[in-house]
């Protein structure tokens, strides 16, 4: 049963997509652990930049997307930009999308170092800009829940649509067993979320559908982020870090009342601390969009946050080769 007001997913059969437009393609992903995966993306909606133009933000200015300042040359082409980008970054597959993927079906498989921790708690995996959702689809393959958000309607739309398609029906892959899990239903939940609005309002915990959904799930596992820094979304950066913290606060307090809480595995076989979840960053080094100026602001604003990015080696990433230019990190809080 599909329910688009509960934006709520629980379907055992893959959608069926009954309109079609010209510019709409479908994508058949292969990985060696969770199968095939197929997804529809609109690539001709978004806007590329022709060159690197700098992004120079006006201050004081609280919506969730400052405007671009006159001072420089070039600002009226970089609104354009913006304006035609709006809302479609997320209707094109990006390549740490695929890296951020490859990463957790290596994880997630047999004999990778999170499927011993599924056997025992079916995990929930948080996905924020999820755009089309592949990360989100691949961890669901395995049957883990999922909470996966966005902003733009149109991006929602796509993301349900490709969720329902790669839905495992609820049943955990034959690699992970346990009898108590598997009885249990999977659940797929897409919902809007605004990160500025959502950081800047003191009651966000009480009054945003994320925070209760994964409140009844018991908090983030495992929180998953794929080329979401980019220059558009610098206005959100800060936002973006104080809700990764205020996700952290709700699965410490939820995991204070449990005994039996598992820790996650990081990549170099260290354990997260008792209530921290899991955090994946996928960055692609873009320089018509991102000067080394703005991503130095990234990390300090990310260690102002109270947390380090560390680098996962590429060796570690199957397939990663094919995408030079994108980093994965895991993001820690620094103890």
């Amino acid at each position: 049963i599909y329910s688009r007001s509960r934006s709520y997913l629980e379907s055992s059969e893959p959608a069926t997509i009954t309109s079609r437009s010209a510019t709409e393609k479908y994508k058949r992903i292969k990985f060696d652990g969770c199968g095939t995966i197929l997804l529809r993306e609109l690539p001709d909606a978004f806007v590329e930049p022709k060159k690197y133009l700098p992004i120079n933000y006006e201050e004081g200015n609280n919506s969730s997307f400052s405007r671009l300042s006159n001072k420089r040359s070039g600002g009226s082409e970089r609104r354009r930009i913006r304006r035609a980008q709006k809302g479609r970054t997320g209707v094109t597959l990006w390549s740490a999308a695929y890296v951020v993927s490859n990463y957790i079906d290596a994880q997630f498989s047999s004999g990778g170092s999170w499927n011993e921790g599924c056997a025992l708690k079916r995990w929930t995996v948080l996905e924020l800009g999820s755009g089309l959702g592949l990360p989100s689809c691949c961890a669901s393959k395995y049957g883990m829940n999922i909470v996966a958000t966005d902003t733009d309607k149109e991006v929602l739309k796509l993301l349900e649509e490709n969720l329902i398609r790669n839905q495992n029906g609820n049943k955990l892959r034959e690699s992970i067993s346990c009898d108590q899990i598997k009885d249990e239903k999977q659940k797929v939940i897409v919902h809007s979320l605004d990160w500025v609005a959502a950081a800047d309002d003191p009651n966000t915990e009480f009054i945003q559908p994320v925070f209760s959904t994964l409140d009844s799930l018991g908090g983030a596992d495992l929180i998953l982020l794929s080329d979401v820094v980019y220059g558009a979304t610098q206005p959100a950066w800060e936002a973006l870090l104080t809700l990764l913290n205020k996700f952290r606060d709700q699965r410490q307090k939820l995991c204070q009342s449990k005994t039996d809480v598992i820790e996650r595995v990081r990549f170099d076989g260290s354990i997260t601390p008792v209530g921290d979840p899991l955090v994946l960053l996928g960055y692609t080094q873009r320089r018509r969009d991102m000067s080394p100026r703005d991503e130095a602001v990234f990390f300090k604003l990310l260690y102002d946050a109270g947390m380090e990015a560390v680098l996962i080696p590429p060796r570690r990433i199957p397939n990663g080769e094919n995408y030079m230019l994108t980093t994965l990190f895991e993001l820690r809080w620094i103890q």
